[in-house]
């Protein structure tokens, strides 16, 4: 009997608990940015580009290693099989990855979490646009009419776009309501765009699994390279705490919920999510998969409504709950059926591999 076809709702369903553990990641780190910020004692309008690097670096490295351990712990054959082009493909997708990440963490530092998983979703509106001009071929009307859905989500979710007593205009203060923590996640969302183009080209020819070991690998040696080139340069002056040392952030990283919120992303969002998806997906149709991607924002935001407030409460920072506006409601729906559109015929490559864009 044929599985796949019998109890499709299995891998269905697995595959929505793992867009749910990533939607996860978005307020938990949210959350743990704010404990980095009150560890070192600096307000928002205090922080320099240098330390928010630091801090989002430092996060990924922890992360990744963690993940790297446990899949050397309980998935030991996957890192012995994999060939030396499946490790140099896992270097690439993680360079991709990381740099993505990067943006994805230091743009949460000042925007929501929830804010922060529609924009990244755009993801999956990018990589069929960056693939066709790669590829050279022309972009489907589908693909445009997704951009432009796209755009126009963006617009509304970030408020540039407000209910005026003439009608719906631009807003008066439209230049401020778009942030750099906004436009620092959308540019993650296009590295993010790459890797997913990264791991469709190189996945024609080898084992998809097998790249994620050096993809852990590459996301945790770069960011300790990026840990130890700002702390050991002159950059380590224009961080805000000229006294800042490893230590310090050993000492964070024992604080228990920092650990355990730590060792959650590395279990359940980086080594689990990424074993259930490369397990499950081959068992759903490219278009089916790619609608139950576009979920991890709804999740984020969902994830958003009552995690933060149970973070905080026992980490001692103040941090509220996000609510359900009409801006997020509104944009949030019309980037998820922009995601849907774009990637409409779903027979491409691209649109296969869009669930390989893992947080």
């Amino acid at each position: 009997m044929d599985n796949r076809k019998s109890f499709p709702w299995i891998p269905v369903i697995a595959l929505v608990v793992v867009n749910a553990l990533w939607g996860f990641s978005f307020p938990v780190v949210k959350v743990l940015n704010e404990m980095s910020d009150l560890h070192f004692g600096l307000q928002h309008e205090n922080q320099s580009t240098a330390f928010r690097v630091i801090v989002s670096a430092w996060m990924i490295a922890t992360r990744f290693t963690l993940a790297l351990v446990l899949l050397g712990i309980f998935w030991n054959s996957l890192i012995r099989r994999a060939t030396r082009q499946e490790w140099l493909a896992g270097f690439y997708i993680g360079l991709m990855f990381y740099c993505g990440l990067v943006l994805q963490v230091i743009g949460l530092a000042t925007i929501p979490a929830s804010r922060s998983g529609f924009l990244t979703s755009l993801t999956a509106v990018f990589t069929p646009l960056f693939g066709a001009l790669i590829f050279r071929k022309y972009p489907t009307k589908w693909m445009v009419l997704g951009t432009a859905l796209a755009v126009v989500g963006v617009v509304v979710l970030t408020g540039l776009v407000v209910q005026t007593p003439s009608g719906i205009g631009l807003a008066p203060d439209a230049a401020d309501r778009w942030t750099m923590g906004d436009t620092l996640t959308t540019l993650g969302s296009v590295f993010f765009a790459f890797q997913v183009l990264f791991l469709d080209h190189y996945g024609k020819r080898i084992n998809s699994v097998a790249v994620t070991p050096s993809m852990f690998l590459t996301a945790a040696v770069l960011g300790w390279m990026t840990v130890g080139v700002i702390l050991g340069t002159s950059l380590k002056g224009q961080n805000g705490v000229p006294q800042m040392a490893l230590w310090d952030w050993f000492g964070l990283s024992m604080r228990p919920i920092f650990l355990v919120s730590l060792v959650g992303l590395a279990v359940l969002c980086s080594m689990l999510a990424f074993g259930w998806m490369n397990k499950y997906q081959p068992y759903v149709s490219a278009s089916q998969a790619a609608v139950i991607y576009s979920l991890e924002p709804v999740f984020a935001s969902a994830w958003a409504l009552f995690l933060p407030g149970l973070l905080t409460m026992l980490s001692g920072i103040e941090h509220q709950n996000e609510q359900v506006t009409w801006s997020l409601l509104l944009g949030g729906v019309l980037i998820l059926v922009a995601n849907v559109v774009a990637l409409y015929p779903s027979g491409s490559s691209s649109s296969e591999s869009i669930g390989k864009d893992n947080r």
